[in-house]
């Protein structure tokens, strides 16, 4: 049987050191996206505490304008509104932050615009049901194990699609030989998974070697793979997503004073 070279693993796995890259703006990287551009036209933003973020109507509507060219689709909640990070906030000034928390719709509420919460963990999957037969995508996060079992469910799933993918564990070297992938296979999506702010900062370094439309993802590798479960629909529309995950993952108790501190600044109007 011939080779499949349509879902093409980039490492083996393992569990490497991780690194951090680190945000350097110039001057050249002021420029507005194409995806910034043609949100601008379509959506009403505001900015909380520095982060951009626009209100569009529903993920479909969002997934509309990745037709427009390259960019970043950053997700904004109520931890990044509070903690501001400066990388983060730099790339919403010229490219798209969008609603991923209940505690974002809340800010943009607050400021008179209508908006919607639109998560993440179901965004990506609609610009995949949209551009499998058309765009490539290169999956980078979570373990080796995991992103293999995220890439071959969608293979199942979008028979055809094209795929490259690595876990989200670099070691010295690795980018360097990344972004030489990135350049040479030219995907028109990159979905990073690996937790705020490390996938920003890896996610604004790439696509100064290849512009495609970048998202971050967080957790959303393992969920889809099964690792990790989500909340029921009917929390979900609650905007109560998150207390269920704090009851599955203890472990996010620490970002509890996050968002205690956001309710505040929004009770009292900082934003």
């Amino acid at each position: 049987m011939a080779p499949d070279t349509r879902l093409e693993p980039t490492c083996a796995g393992r569990a490497p050191r991780r690194t951090r890259t680190l945000l350097r703006m110039s001057s050249s990287d002021l420029t507005p996206s194409p995806l910034r551009e043609a949100a601008a036209r379509q959506f009403r933003n505001a900015s909380l505490r520095g982060l951009t973020t626009f209100a569009p109507p529903s993920a479909d509507a969002l997934v509309d304008v990745v037709a427009a060219g390259s960019g970043i689709l950053v997700a904004v909640n109520a931890e990044k509104i509070v903690m501001a990070d400066s990388t983060i906030a730099a790339l919403t000034a010229i490219h798209v932050g969008y609603p991923d928390g209940i505690g974002a719709v809340w800010a943009l509420r607050r400021r008179g615009i209508r908006a919607t919460r639109i998560a993440g963990a179901d965004l990506w999957l609609t610009m995949v049901e949209r551009y499998a037969g058309t765009r490539k995508f290169y999956l980078i996060g979570s373990t080796q194990d995991v992103v293999t079992t995220v890439a071959r469910r969608l293979q199942r799933e979008h028979p055809g699609i094209e795929l490259r993918y690595r876990d989200g564990f670099l070691e010295l070297g690795d980018q360097d030989r990344l972004e030489a992938d990135l350049r040479a296979w030219a995907p028109g999506f990159v979905l990073v998974a690996m937790g705020s702010p490390r996938q920003e900062e890896l996610i604004a370094r790439l696509y100064k070697v290849h512009a495609a439309i970048y998202m971050g993802l967080g957790g959303s590798f393992d969920i889809f793979a099964g690792t990790k479960k989500r909340a029921p629909a009917w929390l979900q529309r609650m905007g109560l997503e998150w207390s269920y995950r704090l009851l599955r993952e203890p472990a996010r108790l620490r970002r509890v004073p996050a968002f205690v501190r956001f309710v505040r600044i929004l009770a009292m109007g900082r934003l």
